[in-house]
């Protein structure tokens, strides 16, 4: 069989995966940002507590965060295609039980299901054995577009559907029956082949540490705020952490098979790739969280406007046009100059932006300009991360790959607000200062001015894909033994 027809033979059934993957995206979106607006129509419809609400919407965090790693790696070994199957089994079980509970432990166990079944990685870990270089790129720009159109969308989604009438429960029935469609589809998909599995024994010790320690990490972040940093249950979680974190450095350095083999890899893409992933993962919540606070605060401070909490979320809307755009310019510019120049040019053009926010926030309609910026420069750079990530990973570990790119934004997103919410502070006007949003303004401008120049000196020129089915260099991948 030639290359040509090996090629166009591999290639022939990749649409239903990559929709799977595109799906998977927008159903991370509504899992994350949707229910956060209704925190004061759940707790006064269903009696719960601040502090219960509160691990309700951790809970799909941390079963994300328990799944990501191991379910990956079964995925990479086994076939990922039968594991998203029953993930996708569970997500439907979690969806309905959200959406028909009211309880604390009911929705508790719906929302750590939904967690339990992210499909992204295992969707990646179906196309890479399927496409080719120029499909992946392309797969990993329209992703990263389609997920910043769907973030402001998917804030906006709960206050909408309370503003219709219908009961905050209906968000789960959204994510219902976009599982149901990625049931489907999943079912017309092909399973990876068997000689782009990874022959190895399943490192148990290395998933499972790997997820006991990002979840206790992310606990003790999450409860540090409400609970206080020095309560048992918080200083319990990060004692956790560390303790499992430097036996499961030990094991990982010891064993033959780690749960991520940089093995004919190109490390240093893939290293600058979760950088631009980061980027977005700590300074988007001056975005999506400083930004509604500002626009939020009253006039009587002379600089805030007085918005409502939905209110103040709509200028998120500018997101889809300047992501539209950016998609049209890192798609161009990589082609025309490679992922440095697009890193560089986008991360400059964004310290512009939160300059701009940080000292000229006059009328509202400047807001709407500094979120399009937003999307058009930043969130070029995230999708300039995708598609170094998704490059630089092998046939054999895509998922496991896609998966550390996603606990690196797990464990980014929740330490930055956890920093945020000891900063935004009210003063004694009753209000958040204006000189406290400027400061996390200019320091988001800085912390994304570090990035820029190790861009400028460590990003590579082109994106380099040896693991496409068009361009493979591996010759040790041997059939699967499972």
């Amino acid at each position: 069989m030639t290359q040509s027809t090996l090629v166009g033979a591999r290639t022939d059934r990749i649409t239903p995966i990559v929709a799977i993957l595109l799906l998977g995206g927008v159903i991370i979106d509504i899992h994350f940002a949707s229910l956060s607006p209704l925190v004061g129509v759940i707790a006064k419809e269903s009696g719960l507590s601040g502090s219960e609400i509160g691990w309700i919407l951790n809970a799909t965090m941390v079963g994300s965060a328990i799944s990501v790693s191991l379910t990956a790696r079964i995925g990479d070994i086994y076939g990922h295609r039968k594991v998203l199957l029953a993930l996708i089994v569970l997500a439907l079980m979690g969806a309905a039980l959200g959406a028909t509970a009211n309880d604390f432990w009911p929705l508790v166990a719906g929302r750590f299901l939904l967690g339990i079944a992210i499909s992204v990685p295992l969707s990646w870990g179906l196309l890479r054995p399927r496409a080719t270089a120029q499909q992946i790129r392309l797969v990993s720009l329209a992703f990263a577009m389609l997920a910043a159109m769907f973030a402001p969308l998917a804030v906006i989604l709960g206050g909408i559907m309370v503003g219709l009438g219908l009961p905050w429960q209906s968000v789960f029935w959204v994510s219902f029956v976009l599982y149901a469609v990625m049931l489907i589809l999943a079912l017309l998909s092909p399973e990876t082949p068997a000689s782009a599995r990874a022959d190895v024994r399943l490192d148990w010790f290395g998933g499972l540490g790997l997820g006991v320690w990002v979840t206790a990490l992310l606990v003790g972040i999450s409860g540090g705020p409400g609970l206080g940093w020095t309560s048992p249950t918080v200083l319990g979680s990060f004692v956790l952490s560390g303790v499992v974190l430097a036996v499961w450095i030990v094991q990982q350095r010891r064993t033959q098979e780690p749960l991520v083999s940089f093995r004919n890899m190109d490390v240093r893409q893939a290293l600058i790739g979760f950088s631009g992933l980061l980027a977005v993962t700590i300074v988007g919540n001056g975005i999506f969280f400083v930004l509604p606070a500002l626009l939020q605060t009253p006039t009587s401070s002379g600089f805030g406007h007085g918005l409502s909490a939905l209110d103040s979320t709509y200028v998120l809307l500018a997101m889809i046009p300047g992501a539209a755009l950016g998609y049209v310019w890192t798609r161009w510019g990589l082609k025309r100059f490679g992922p440095k120049t697009v890193l560089v040019v986008s991360g400059t053009g964004a310290i512009m932006v939160y300059l701009g926010l940080a000292f000229v926030h006059g009328p509202v309609w400047t807001s709407w300009v500094w979120v399009f910026g937003y999307a058009l420069t930043i969130l070029s750079c995230s999708s300039v991360g995708y598609a170094l990530v998704a490059s630089a990973g092998r046939q054999d570990n895509m998922a496991v790959t896609i998966s550390m790119q996603n606990i690196v934004q797990f464990v980014g997103s929740p330490v930055t607000v956890a920093i945020l919410l000891n900063v935004l502070v009210p003063g004694a006007g009753g209000f958040i200062p204006e000189a406290t949003f400027a400061g996390i303004f200019i320091a988001f401008a800085l912390i994304i001015a570090v990035l820029v120049i190790v861009w400028a000196v460590l990003a590579p020129a082109r994106v380099i894909d040896r693991h496409a089915i068009d361009t493979e260099t591996d010759t040790m991948l041997q059939p699967a033994r499972h």
